[in-house]
Formats: structure tokens, sequence, C-alpha cells
């Protein structure tokens, strides 16, 4: 791990109970994402539709409720305590899903899940800056937290593969799910507690000398609603999170559509979680090359000519779709390396430290309302032709793109530049 110049060095035990919390907490979180429906249809017997219903429920009202007050919540808190408080908040309600046996009782719980994930995600790049404010150690460690949490989600797609021959598994097996991770999250917070004991009081510290420096400023969403550039930045990003969710929700039914075996969407969903994390080391390289928006722009212009080769796949018939699958997956998956080591780089660059919970929360707002809205929206698109989810997100990919570049070269005069910390943006 780095030290950064000014700040206590870090303890090689401290590091590793860092980098265990938040091993946990994005393992854990990547399991659950694909594993849930599972759990509620063969663990608890309720209907699918039922349970999609209740946790989309449950998850659309933490967004509206919480997706902006997280963050006030971590800067008011620091991000450790907002870790801690994210943990015990997922630790409390797992263990609820075992009592749960209609939708609005799977709601109120989805609810709480769900809020303490949006707090964990305000507070994660304060988390990430309070070890290092060095930002190729800062890519590092955002590609290596991606790539556990594609770890999970991967984990999760095989467990949704093997759903027939685990239906007639033991109850206990099942009740055993939500257990572990609600005992995995007590652990992460236990950790976060821990590390934050030697970590909070100097970025305290940096905090206050911040906000003396601003004139006392004190922070609010009025100033992050006022930065153009950052919501310029995110409204691009958006482009890419509604990708991301194209890919998971619409790739199957697209090659089923296609006539392809039903053993390629989990196979090529697999690839891509193989693959993510494979590309980070090159994704970290280019990083070393290139300005952070420069490769934001790279990333989005991957995804796009990912999804042009998936719209191509109509043009190959059943036999060459399926022999083709695996390079646009293979593209998309450099994509979304490079896409998730840089992202989040830039969003601190931006943000003062005393902020950086509302930053992050205003940024984590594009995946928030993608997982809302691109379900919707992807199927609409393929409902007027398969081929169209893939065009469409193309086109406003390489806009995204044109924003980014755009950015970037507003990025060399001094006034458009991030203003939380120019000398590293």
């Amino acid at each position: 791990m780095t030290t950064t110049p000014g700040r206590p060095p870090v303890s090689a035990g401290r590091t590793r109970g860092f980098m265990a919390a938040m091993v946990v907490d994005a393992l854990g979180s990547g399991v659950w994402i694909t594993f849930s429906l599972l759990y509620f249809v063969y663990g608890r017997g309720m209907e699918l539709t039922a349970a999609g219903s209740a946790l989309s429920a449950g998850s659309l009202t933490a967004l509206a409720a919480g997706g902006l007050a997280v963050g006030t919540l971590t800067d008011r808190l620091g991000p450790y305590r907002a870790a801690v408080l994210s943990c015990a908040c997922r630790a409390v309600a797992f263990p609820c899903y075992l009592l749960a046996d209609n939708m609005a009782t799977v709601a109120v719980i989805a609810f709480t899940v769900s809020f303490g994930d949006r707090l964990y995600w305000a507070a994660h790049g304060g988390l990430v800056d309070s070890v290092t404010s060095a930002e190729h150690a800062q890519r590092s460690l955002f590609a290596l937290l991606n790539s556990l949490r594609n770890v999970g989600l991967g984990v999760g797609a095989l467990a949704v593969a093997l759903a027939s021959s685990l239906e007639g598994a033991d109850a206990a097996l099942w009740n055993a799910i939500p257990l572990v991770n609600a005992a995995s999250f007590a652990v992460a917070g236990v950790l976060f507690r821990w590390v934050g004991r030697a970590l909070a009081p100097a970025r305290e510290r940096t905090a206050d000398r911040e906000r003396h420096d601003s004139g006392g400023r004190r922070p609010s969403y009025r100033g992050v609603l006022a930065n153009r550039g950052f919501l310029a930045f995110t409204g691009a990003t958006l482009t890419l999170t509604l990708s991301s969710v194209a890919f998971d929700s619409i790739l199957p039914v697209y090659l089923r559509s296609l006539d392809a075996p039903l053993w390629v969407p989990p196979a090529a969903y697999l690839l891509s979680c193989v693959a993510i994390p494979a590309c980070q080391p090159l994704a970290l390289r280019l990083g070393r090359r290139h300005a952070p928006l420069r490769l934001m722009a790279l990333a989005a212009v991957l995804v796009a000519a990912a999804f042009g080769g998936l719209a191509a796949l109509t043009l190959l018939g059943r036999a060459g779709a399926v022999a083709g699958v695996g390079v646009p997956v293979l593209v998309f998956s450099l994509g979304e390396a490079v896409f998730g080591a840089v992202a989040m780089t830039i969003v601190l660059a931006y943000a003062t430290s005393h902020e950086a919970g509302r930053y992050s929360a205003f940024y984590q707002l594009a995946w928030g309302l993608s997982g809302a809205l691109g379900p919707g929206v992807h199927t609409f698109l393929f409902s007027a032709s398969g081929s169209a989810p893939w065009l469409v997100m193309g086109c406003a990919l390489l806009v995204g793109a044109a924003v980014y570049l755009r950015l970037a070269g507003a990025a060399t005069r001094t006034e458009d530049a991030p203003q939380g910390r120019k000398a590293e943006a």
C-alpha cells in the first residue's frame, strides 16, 4: 500500500484489515446481486415475479429516499463511520430474510440492504482516498475492487446456472446464504472500525484544512450542482452505466433470439466476469500513459465497438453468432476494466475531502438510475428490433466519448479543471 506525503504511514496489519474489509464487501455484494432471486424462488418458495417486484420496490425506494442523503451522511460521519453503519445495516437486514414470507416484508428488508449498499458506495471513494491520494495507487485499488466485484458476480452467475440441481436442496442450505452474508458484513464493519481509528483523524485534519482554505464554506449539493464539468462527466458516464445494464439484462435474451444454445448466454456472461479482472493489468498500463478523461473516452469507444459487434451477430447466422460472440464480449470487458479503474479517481479529483461523500453519491445516481430505468428502456428497444439496444447505446456511447474528450481539453485550462485536487487530476 502506498503512503502519501503528509499522512501517517499505514501499518501492514491495518492495510491487510482495510483490504480484507473491502474484499468482503465487494464479494458479498456481487454474489447477492445474481443470487437473490434464486434464493427467494427456491429458498423461500416465492413466485419469481413477486420476488422481483419486491426487490425492485425496495431498491427504488432506497434510491429515491437515500440516493443523495447518503452523501450528506457520509460527509458528516466520515467515510469509515459511514462504512461501519453501512455494514451494520446489511448485517442486521440479511438474517431478516429468513422470516420474509410476503412481498411487503421483502421490500422493507430490500430497502435496508439497498440503503446500506448506497451508503457504502458514497463512502467508497473516501475510504480509498484516506489510504492514498496518489492517483496511480488509487487506480490500482479501484481496479482490484472492480475485479473482485466481478468475481462475485461470476460466482452468483454460476449459482444461477446450477439452479436446477439446487432446486431440491435442503432449506438449511438456502438459509445459510443470507446468514453467511450477514456474518461477512459484520466482520467487514469491525475491520472498517479498526482501520478507521488510525486513519480517520488524519483525514479529518485534511478535511478541516480544505474547509479553512475554502473560506469556511459549508459543504452542500449546491456546490456539486454548480460544478458544470462534474455534471457533464456524470451525464456522459450514464451512457456507460446504461450499457453495463444492457449487457447484463438483454444479452441472454438477444442470444436466445439468435437461436443460440442454452449454454451460450451463461458462458458469455462468465467469460466477461473472468475477462474483466484479466484485463485490469492492461487497463492500469494504459492509465500510466493517458489522462483519466481520455481513458474514459477510450472505455466508451471500446464498449461502443463491442455493441456494434453484438449487433453484427444477426448477419452471421446461428453458428456464426455462437462462434463470434466471444470477440465483442472480450472487447466489452476491456472497456469495463478501463472504466472501473479510472472513473472514481476522476470523481475524487473533482471533490475536496469534506465533499467526497456528496460527489460520490451524486455520481452513483448514474448507476442507480441505470439499474432502475435500464431494463425497461432496453426491453422496449429490443421489442422494436433485436439489434436496436446495441445500436442505440453504441451511438450514445460515442456521444459520451466526445463529451469526455471535450472535458479533457477543457481541463488544460485552470478554471475548467477538477477543483478538488487540481494537481492530481
